[in-house]
């Protein structure tokens, strides 16, 4: 389970709340949603998902989802999930928790704020190699 930011406490709720995050994201039931995500989208676009910030290849196996809300955790919308690779995911995360003001824009309007600022800030994208 993720920990709290430093010189924050998580009340009694937010800690259940986040076990039952963290027991649904290694649940049967995610591993389905990710691969019916998968299909969506190839069957979607025509070509396999790409990380929203680096451009690499997102699979299965490596990719991540993040959710842009948790207000429908465990009957996510396709639209509520968004292709990103591990390292980028973990950046948006990183961002996204330790700046109020990102927090205070809220999660959705956040990610595409935080995914703009990354990908300018990506060397492959700002050199041109990424596609």
């Amino acid at each position: 389970m993720r920990m709290p930011r430093p010189g924050s406490r998580w009340s009694r709720e937010r800690i259940t709340r986040r076990a039952l995050y963290d027991s649904y994201m290694n649940s049967k039931a995610w591993r389905d949603k990710r691969r019916a995500w998968y299909a969506r989208w190839l069957t979607l676009m025509g070509t396999p998902p790409r990380c929203l910030v680096c451009g690499r290849g997102w699979t299965l196996r490596t990719g991540q989802l993040h959710h842009l809300t948790y207000m429908r955790l465990g009957a996510e919308e396709p639209e509520d999930l968004l292709p990103l690779c591990a390292a980028d995911h973990a950046k948006l995360h990183e961002l996204f928790g330790n700046c109020a003001t990102w927090r205070r824009l809220g999660r959705s309007a956040a990610t595409a704020g935080i995914i703009a600022v990354l990908r300018r800030r990506h060397p492959a994208r700002a050199s041109g190699l990424a596609s």
